[in-house]
């Protein structure tokens, strides 16, 4: 789901008008209205080792000759090919055939490798992309050529001799100041790459539609555009006739459309008023600006197998002004278009008993009855817990109908709250389509004789400040999915749920220690401010975690609780972070520096958390509503592989993986903030093995350094 924003205006207000018009599709269809859009089937190419050893072959700086590896990841497998000697790595996914290629050296450049000329980077782009048959001089791309819906980029330049309308650039950039005392000595800026975004989509009538979202991008980084350096230094890119190109992110290789023929789609005016008073309703007294949705085709990260695509509505820089004018800005996402119920398409869920916002009686078995309907039948169906905790297994229903479970939902307090209690329906149909209904429950502890133990697995009562240096390594993650009110219309970003997840999962795969896990209501805005500014961060809240992971909304210098405990907003100059190494916010502008003058960028008010952080990652744009996490963890793990062992030489450091995901998921523009001190430096830091040395902290601090993506 894509969580940059728009500056091309045209387009916009094309795709925004496209309902008011009769679509005409490429191939002979039933008769047509002006509310109806194609929707398709999903294919995608059989990959093996074979097909990423080919890729290795066009990518000359990973080379057809590579080693190999393999491993699995979500239950499907990785393809790899990584080469030492230019210390290079190329991954294919088997669940979709999308590749990622990366030079380890260029990615989270901090000095300028060369010049960097924006028309040059989509020249370059173009050429890549052309020459090696990527893309053909039609602007159709690869494995696309056949189909009924052949899949096109937006803007075709020919031979590449004109790419004024070529591609979405975005300049990365560097910024370093000294510390004196506790103010700012000399700021010095640098430019050190840029990033071409290339969109593509399909020809619908007379309009084109972008196809968008984790897995419908592709992407090029170029540490730098000079010829000339390549020239006098060698091969410096990943294409021998490309200079600086770093890495390349085409999660959408091989795929193609399979028509399978129109539904009834929404007004997308209407679909917006609809968000609108479902902010409107979390954040009463606040002046809410939803901008029109964009219509878009979505597809998921190349780590998952889809298989049909469908409109969406695409929500982006929904901003939230509250009473005493803080700003948050929610994650960008999309909702389905099409029209559901009979003669729409996709199932029409719903759980029936019990009623949203109802009691349960903690520790007693709970009936809960739902209703499917609508969409084609058999479907398969289950129920989970909001966190995607099974409640029940995989099950079949061969026709409309009732389902029914019976069980025991956790029941959990943090103090004197009870944490709410969110269960789903989730519904797919024989055409692939997936739908889900949510409630949210609360626990009644009246009748309940036995200990009450939070999910979390730690204990609520206040912890003695402790020194990580002599802990084991641990993690902890708070999320947000479902601002208040809670329940109705199910989670506001579903795609927190498995973020966070992904993210936890991967950390304990890992071998890391679950310190807390706060959600919605149990996650609060003093779990953030330092112990001396009234906050609870060195007894029950994050100071007491290597790494911690935040998810949800948030806002530029800060991020937005679900919970109304003390505060909705927590503002990064209340942070004093003095045992937590490295934090990543996956929220909207948390590291903001774009927009402000010199001196007042958001990100500064991070500053004072550094009094033994390493390392604050963020976004200085939105960022999209997606499975960030698990990504990230992959990404920072040391790469192993059997037979081969550890490889060490391939492991990115925290700041390269933050960076390499944003890049892969087309997340939004990633930013992050360090400290160095005269002896510590955690632009080197790699996430470390449990029973390795905890990295010493880095103060005084003598310097801050931020990199950010500019949008």
């Amino acid at each position: 789901m894509e969580g940059v924003l728009r500056s091309q205006r045209l387009l916009g207000l094309v795709l925004l008008v496209l309902l008011s018009f009769t679509l005409v599709p490429a191939v002979p269809t039933p008769a047509q209205t002006n509310n109806r859009l194609p929707v398709f089937r999903l294919t995608k190419l059989s990959v093996s080792d074979t097909t990423t050893q080919q890729l290795g072959g066009v990518l000359e700086g990973i080379g057809r000759g590579a080693p190999t590896g393999q491993d699995e990841f979500r239950g499907r497998n990785r393809f790899f090919r990584l080469n030492e000697q230019n210390r290079t790595v190329l991954t294919q996914y088997a669940a979709s055939g999308g590749f990622f290629a990366y030079d380890i050296d260029g990615l989270g450049r901090e000095t300028p490798a060369g010049s960097v000329n924006v028309e040059t980077a989509k020249r370059l782009a173009c050429l890549f992309l052309t020459n090696n048959n990527f893309v053909g001089r039609d602007g159709v791309l690869a494995g696309n050529g056949q189909s009924n819906y052949p899949v096109r980029l937006q803007s075709v330049p020919g031979a590449c001799d004109s790419t004024k309308d070529f591609g979405r650039p975005t300049l990365i950039r560097a910024a370093q100041a000294t510390a004196s005392g506790a103010g700012l000595g000399q700021v010095s800026e640098s430019v050190v790459g840029v990033v071409v975004e290339v969109p593509f989509g399909f020809v619908n009538g007379q309009n084109f539609i972008n196809i968008g979202g984790a897995g419908g991008h592709l992407s090029l980084l170029f540490t730098h555009t000079d010829t000339l350096i390549s020239q006098q230094v060698g091969n410096d890119s990943l294409d021998a006739n490309v200079p600086g190109l770093a890495a390349v992110a085409m999660p959408f290789f091989g795929r193609s459309l399979n028509y399978l023929g129109e539904v009834p789609v929404r007004d997308l005016n209407t679909v917006r008023d609809e968000v609108q008073q479902m902010v409107e309703r979390s954040y009463p007294g606040a002046t809410v600006d939803v901008p029109a949705p964009r219509l878009s085709y979505v597809v998921d990260d190349a780590a998952v197998e889809q298989t049909v695509l469908e409109p969406e509505a695409v929500f982006e820089n929904i901003t939230v002004t509250l009473p005493n004018g803080d700003v948050v800005v929610l994650r960008s996402f999309s909702l389905p278009l099409a029209a559901g119920g009979s003669g729409g398409f996709g199932p029409t869920v719903a759980i029936t008993t019990p009623a949203n916002g109802s009691l349960f009686n903690a520790g007693q078995p709970l009936n809960l009855t739902g209703n499917i309907s609508d969409g084609t039948a058999p479907y398969t169906y289950q129920w989970l817990l909001d966190d995607e905790t099974p409640l029940s297994g995989v099950a079949t229903l061969n026709a409309a109908g009732s389902v029914s479970l019976s069980a025991t939902l956790p029941a959990s307090v943090r103090e004197t709250s009870p944490t709410v209690v969110t269960v789903i329906l989730r519904v797919t149909d024989n055409d692939g389509i997936q739908r889900d209904a949510t409630i949210s429950l609360i626990p009644d502890f009246r009748f309940l004789y036995i200990p009450v133990v939070t999910r979390s697995g730690t204990s609520t009562s206040a912890l003695p400040t402790i020194d990580l240096a002599q802990t084991s390594y641990t993690f902890g993650v708070e999320g947000n999915w479902d601002y208040p009110p809670a329940g109705p219309g199910g989670s506001d970003l579903p795609g927190v749920i498995p973020d966070v997840n992904g993210f936890g999962s991967g950390m304990i795969g890992y071998g890391y220690t679950s310190r807390f896990f706060w959600s919605n209501a149990n996650a609060w805005e003093k779990d953030w401010r330092d112990c001396s500014l009234g906050g609870v961060d060195c007894t029950t809240g994050v100071d007491r975690a290597a790494f911690v992971y935040y998810a949800g909304h948030g806002g530029p210098g800060g991020i937005a609780m679900a919970s109304n405990k003390d505060s909705t907003w927590f503002d990064g100059s209340n942070a004093r972070y003095q045992n937590l190494r490295w934090v990543g916010f996956a929220s909207c502008q948390t590291l903001r520096v774009q927009g402000y003058t010199a001196g007042n960028e958001p990100i500064r008010r991070w500053f004072n958390a550094f009094q033994g952080a390493h390392m604050l990652l963020g976004f200085n744009s939105n960022m999209a509503d997606i499975a960030f996490g698990g990504q990230l963890v992959a990404n920072m793990r040391m790469p192993s592989f059997p037979i081969v062992g550890d490889l060490p030489w391939a492991q990115l450091t925290i700041a390269q993986a933050w960076v390499k995901t944003a890049f892969d998921m087309h997340a939004g523009k990633p930013a992050y903030i360090y400290a160095r001190s005269s002896t510590v430096n955690p632009i080197n830091d790699k996430l470390p093995k449990p029973g390795s040395a905890f990295p010493s902290r880095p103060t005084p601090v003598t310097s801050y350094h931020w990199v950010w993506w500019e949008f």
